[in-house]
């Protein structure tokens, strides 16, 4: 589908750019590893990126999801039944992982520092547990590419099918004549709720709108929260506590002036964490301490009760 930009009574168009697959796989993958949320839209701990697995092979990235699940990203701009075959060998690898193996492959995106001590130490940070989570042998895989081969897209529908849990996330770089350019991410997943328990094999929960996934921004627009609204980040454990304001365009601002566009972004620059889920980090104190997960929740009952009687989200 075309995308344009309203310039005045004007449109300007987007065109689709076609990098070549060395060019494409390296500026996507770092962007991947740089914000895991955006693509997979569920807060993930990175583990490495192009790491060695034993057995031979190195997966685009390599993550854990809170129940201690393998996730494995592999992003190719044209995705054929080679590399298919490719990934789900790496997820026969993760099946038989363990947290030691896992833990001698990290690498730390924020500050740099490798190796098991500091694995186990923010592994421990992220799922908020005094003892590490073991690895869960049933790992689950991500592919992000811009085009999937016909017979590797009917490949791919045959193992969904099957409850093989495998998610397709398609990614398209455009470009405007003057250089500006968008990511079209057409994955929209949304991270499992607290005490909601997918079938075996099943993508996470999603929390979204007539498959749009729910954001800081439609929480204001519906007045659940309120522009300049301040939050905080509680870790009652580690007795600390981090301040933000959310700005009626859903930027928050740390206390130091720090600017962040996702409310995870957010909580895991104030807490210097490598990973966290900002809608379950954030409280509203004007709300009693409600989660910002309880607003999105509140959020989409109340447009799901909207579609049914026929009408809108209301504040």
């Amino acid at each position: 589908m075309p995308l344009y930009e309203l310039s005045g009574d004007a449109l300007s168009p987007f065109n689709r750019l076609r990098p070549g697959p060395d060019l494409y796989e390296q500026e996507i993958e770092g962007l991947v590893w740089g914000d895991l949320e955006a693509f997979t839209g569920e807060s993930l701990f990175p583990v490495a990126r192009q790491a060695k697995i034993a057995g031979g092979g190195v997966p685009d990235i390599l993550a854990l999801d809170a129940s201690g699940r393998v996730v494995v990203i592999e992003v190719k701009r044209d995705i054929d039944r080679g590399q298919l075959a490719q990934c789900l060998e790496y997820a026969g690898w993760a099946r038989l992982t363990n947290l030691d193996e896992v833990a001698g492959l990290y690498d730390r995106r924020v500050d740099g520092h490798k190796g098991v001590e500091s694995f186990f130490r923010d592994w421990q940070d992220f799922t908020e547990t005094s003892t590490p989570v073991t690895i869960n042998p049933q790992p689950r895989l991500y592919l992000i590419a811009r085009d999937f081969q016909g017979r590797t897209r009917s490949a791919l529908d045959f193992l969904r099918e099957n409850a093989v849990p495998v998610t397709v996330v398609p990614v398209t770089v455009y470009a405007d004549q003057n250089g500006r350019r968008i990511l079209d991410i057409e994955g929209d997943h949304e991270p499992t709720l607290p005490g909601v328990t997918p079938s075996s094999g099943t993508s996470p929960k999603q929390v979204a709108v007539n498959g749009r996934k729910v954001t800081v921004v439609d929480l204001l627009d519906d007045g659940l929260l309120e522009p300049a609204e301040p939050v905080e980040f509680v870790r009652p454990r580690l007795g600390q506590r981090y301040t933000a304001t959310v700005r009626a365009d859903g930027t928050f601002v740390l206390a130091d002036g720090s600017e962040f566009q996702s409310p995870s972004l957010a909580a895991m620059r104030a807490a210097d964490l490598v990973s966290y889920d900002g809608w379950y980090a954030w409280r509203v104190p004007r709300l009693g301490g409600t989660k910002l997960h309880e607003l999105r929740q509140r959020y989409v009952t109340r447009a799901a009760t909207a579609d049914q009687d026929g009408g809108t989200v209301d504040g």
